[in-house]
C-alpha cells in the first residue's frame, strides 16, 4: 500500500511537473509566433519561418505526446499557426502585385512618351544615342530591374521586349522616311 502511494504521488507530481513545463514551453512558442510573423516580410520569408514554427510544434507534440490533454491544444495551435502565415504571406503577395502593377503602369508611360520622342528624329546617331542615353530610358530600365526584384520576370521581360521593339520601330520609322 505505502508503494502504490508513493507510485501515486511521484506520478502525480511528474504530470504537474509536465503541465508546467508544458505551460511555457507552450508560452514560449506562442512568443516564437509572434516574432517570425515580424521577421517575416516576403513570402519566401514566410515559408522558412512556417517551417521552422512547425518543427518546433512537432517538437512539442512528440514531447508531451504522452498527455493527451494536451493533443487539442497542440492541435489549435497548429491551425492558427497555418492561419496566421497563411494570411500574412497573402498580404505579402498582394503587395508585392500590387507595387509590380504599379512600376507596370509607370514604365507603359514612360515608353509611350518615348516612342513618341523616338519618331522625332532625323538621323540614327541622334536616335541611338537616345535610346543610349537618355534618362527616361534609364529610367526604364530601373523600373525594369525593381520588377526584377520583386520577382515578376514576366513584366520585366515584356517591358524590355516593348523598348526593343520601339527602338527597332523608330529606325524602321526613320529609314521609312528618309
Amino acid at each position: 500500500r505505502v508503494r502504490a502511494t508513493v507510485q501515486a504521488k511521484r506520478k502525480e507530481l511528474l504530470g504537474s511537473e509536465k503541465r508546467s513545463e508544458f505551460g511555457s514551453q507552450f508560452k514560449l512558442f506562442a512568443q516564437s509566433i509572434d516574432s517570425a510573423l515580424s521577421l517575416a516580410n516576403t513570402p519566401e520569408q514566410c515559408d522558412e519561418q512556417l517551417s521552422r514554427l512547425t518543427l518546433q510544434l512537432e517538437d512539442l507534440e512528440s514531447r508531451f505526446a504522452e498527455l493527451d490533454e494536451f493533443a487539442t491544444e497542440l492541435a489549435t495551435r497548429r491551425e492558427e499557426l497555418l492561419e496566421a502565415f497563411g494570411k500574412r504571406k497573402q498580404v505579402l503577395v498582394d503587395e508585392r502585385n500590387r507595387r509590380s502593377q504599379n512600376l507596370f503602369d509607370a514604365a507603359d508611360r514612360i515608353l509611350q512618351s518615348v516612342a513618341r520622342r523616338a519618331a522625332t528624329f532625323n538621323a540614327d546617331d541622334e536616335l541611338n544615342s537616345y535610346f543610349a542615353a537618355d534618362p527616361m530610358i534609364q529610367k526604364l530600365r530601373g523600373l525594369t530591374a525593381q520588377l526584377l526584384e520583386l520577382k515578376d520576370s514576366v513584366k520585366a521581360d515584356e517591358l524590355e521586349s516593348r523598348l526593343k521593339t520601339a527602338r527597332q520601330d523608330a529606325l524602321r520609322q526613320l529609314r521609312d522616311r528618309k
